[in-house]
């Protein structure tokens, strides 16, 4: 688990994330994602929290389990990020329908 601070943590695995074949896929859990390595059929599970304010990733690759940021993570934070955007302007615009 790695705490989540800002995208320049990140820069090393985005770049990692983009040269590979990575495909990143929601699951029926929230904030759950699985990432496939196009290349080898590898799957890992990216999970991201909220704890105390504080946001959190983990992947269970072996650097996400030493704490490390990797590229599932990133790739998978990209997805997370779009989907949370999205929410939000769903929100802004069944609020202003409301009102």
């Amino acid at each position: 688990m790695i705490r989540l601070l800002n995208a320049e943590q990140l820069s090393k695995a985005i770049e990692r994330a983009k040269a590979s074949n990575l495909l990143v896929q929601r699951t029926s859990i929230y904030r759950q994602y699985r990432v496939t390595n196009r290349a080898t059929g590898a799957q890992y599970v990216v999970n991201f929290f909220v704890t105390v304010g504080k946001r959190y990733g983990h992947c269970d690759c072996q650097a996400g389990v030493r704490h490390i940021a990797c590229k599932h993570l990133a790739a998978a934070a990209g997805l997370h990020v779009m989907i949370a955007a999205e929410r939000a302007q769903q929100a802004i615009h069944t609020r202003r329908m409301a009102a």
